[in-house]
């Protein structure tokens, strides 16, 4: 299981939201579940949205507290982000999960959940400039993780082979065969195959 904190870029604009994700598979194209984030991937399109990971850990405390050390109340006030919530608080059924003990340490870590003013003012002692600073040093080394092997691409493309990309209603099939949406099919082929931007040619 990978624990992850990804960044979501607006290549129109510019906008980034910072999530947390907890997966098995870091192809999965999960693109967040903030409400902002959504409406602009609905209003902009998904080819618009580029993402990167900015660090994956093996816990969850690891990647709520580097989430914290970003998503703080600075950080939700800029006009440059989608998120509206502060980060690194977890979800009280993630919390009730621990145990009493790991709550304890986390507690002594954090300066206690209850003590959220004491948490904020931590978070807002990094500056706007060093986090996005850091946002960027941890894209660059981690970025591009969640880019598809050789391996994958030519393993999906001998599961479609068959399929005749000339053909109306081969989107559907493709969507069908590798179990993708339309649009991530739509991203795949015009990305990989053969290194043309395919799309099919109204008669």
């Amino acid at each position: 299981m990978y624990y992850t904190v990804y960044k979501i870029t607006n290549l129109v604009n510019d906008k980034i939201y910072i999530g947390v994700h907890k997966t098995s598979n870091l192809n999965d194209d999960y693109m967040g579940s903030g409400i902002n984030i959504k409406r602009a991937i609905k209003k902009y399109g998904i080819d618009n949205f580029k993402k990167e990971y900015l660090s994956i850990f093996d816990s969850e405390e690891q990647m709520f507290e580097m989430e914290s050390s970003i998503v703080n109340a600075d950080f939700i006030k800029s006009s440059d982000t989608y998120n509206i919530n502060e980060g690194g608080f977890g979800s009280w059924g993630f919390l009730n999960s621990l145990s009493p003990e790991i709550r304890s340490e986390r507690s002594r870590m954090a300066g206690s959940w209850k003590d959220k003013e004491k948490r904020i003012k931590i978070c807002e002692s990094i500056p706007m400039e060093k986090r996005k600073q850091i946002g960027k040093r941890l894209g660059d080394e981690y970025g591009g993780l969640n880019e598809l092997t050789n391996e994958e691409i030519e393993r999906r493309f001998d599961l479609i082979k068959d399929i005749n990309l000339l053909e109306y209603g081969w989107v559907k099939k493709v969507s069908n065969k590798l179990g993708l949406t339309h649009t991530q099919v739509k991203r795949f082929i015009e990305k990989h195959y053969k290194g043309e931007f395919y799309r099919r040619v109204k008669k």
